[in-house]
């Protein structure tokens, strides 16, 4: 006979109990934390602290569901339910609305999803990660509830299709995907969204092709990409409060730009870069580098001016007479950063401006 030692799990079978319906029972259940992105906060309160609630969660492992049996197929009544290492190709809505109403959260990890369409159902909490899946659409269906929506999967260029449609969202997580532009027009009706996280992809623009309403979004992560810009940001978000865009390959003249907003509206930056490689330097914990190498030497030169005209004002004792030298950077239609020196009525000045190559 086979003695099982109690564990805090319980291990159930998943069998078919007709020729009719396939019951898929919990392989276990197991208490386990909360995902810290189901505790969301308005913009007007701060970042949620460490959480110590848990759950039961009714993972149900390698479960095989094709076509012909996806009509038939009665889930267990759980709040939460895992699919690890499944196999159903297309999960459509078809399985959806075969849920219980009790259950609340779903997670799809490991295995092989590779279509998912949601349509209508009870749930708040949808994940997906590592599962193969290169399509995901949302239904134009009124009245969904879903609150979150976490997609980690290397295969997903785009949004997902409708996405707009979830009207209640109020997390759209998309990192770790491929995504190489982002159309934040496509959100437009998300009046909900506090989180937008596009980390870890391969975006190069962030913009918009028509009117961007985002009104609750408070915290917005595109760390870890190929951005060098970012058009009316953060002016596009006016509840933004947190934001993390370390590791991008920023232009130094936007980063100075938006460093003055993001100071203004009190904006937390989360994270700083430590090591820029190349000709990028570190402006202000972003790793940046000019477009060209004149603006790189003309900023320079605009910066040496101003901490001599700061050592000036420092001694406010000082008889007020006029500056023996005055240094000058002259910029116009003719002329890009000719550096010169005026004493008097002499002036010398640099043979070639600096930004000649």
């Amino acid at each position: 006979m086979l003695f099982l030692t109690p564990i805090s799990a319980i291990f159930l079978i998943l069998f078919p109990v007709s020729s009719d319906a396939l019951n898929l029972s919990c392989s276990i259940i197991h208490p386990l934390p909360i995902p810290a992105e189901r505790y969301m906060w308005t913009p007007t309160h701060g970042a949620p602290g460490k959480q110590e609630e848990h759950e039961e969660v009714c993972i149900i492992a390698s479960a095989r569901l094709n076509g012909t049996t996806a009509t038939k197929v009665r889930f267990p009544k759980q709040q939460t339910i895992e699919l690890f290492y499944a196999s159903i190709p297309s999960f459509g809505p078809e399985l959806f609305v075969q849920l219980h109403n009790a259950t609340l959260a779903l997670e799809l990890r490991k295995g092989t999803v590779t279509e998912l369409r949601y349509g209508s159902s009870t749930l708040n909490h949808l994940k997906i990660s590592d599962t193969g899946l290169d399509h995901f659409e949302v239904l134009p269906e009124r009245g969904i509830p879903l609150q979150t929506l976490i997609i980690h999967e290397r295969l997903i260029t785009v949004l997902p299709v409708s996405v707009n449609v979830l009207a209640g969202l109020k997390l759209l997580d998309l990192s770790g995907c491929s995504l190489t532009t982002l159309d934040l027009s496509e959100l437009f009706g998300l009046d909900a969204l506090i989180a937008l996280n596009v980390a870890d992809n391969q975006l190069a623009t962030v913009g918009a092709s028509g009117p961007v309403n985002l009104p609750a979004l408070a915290k917005f992560d595109v760390h870890q990409n190929e951005l060098s810009q970012i058009d009316h940001f953060p002016d596009q978000f006016p509840a933004l409060r947190y934001t993390r865009i370390l590791q991008n390959r920023w232009d130094c003249e936007w980063v100075s730009a938006v460093r003055e907003k993001i100071w203004h509206r009190n904006i937390t930056v989360l994270g700083t870069d430590f090591r820029c490689g190349g000709r990028r330097i570190n402006n202000g914990g972003l790793c940046c580098a000019y477009a060209h190498p004149s603006r790189a030497r003309l900023a320079i030169a605009k910066a040496m001016l101003s901490v001599l005209e700061e050592l000036r004002a420092a001694a406010p004792d000082a008889p007020a007479i006029g500056p023996l030298i005055t240094f000058k950077v002259f910029e116009n239609e003719t002329l890009d950063g000719v550096v010169g020196v005026e004493m008097e009525r002499v002036g010398i000045y640099l043979q070639d401006p600096i930004g000649a190559p």
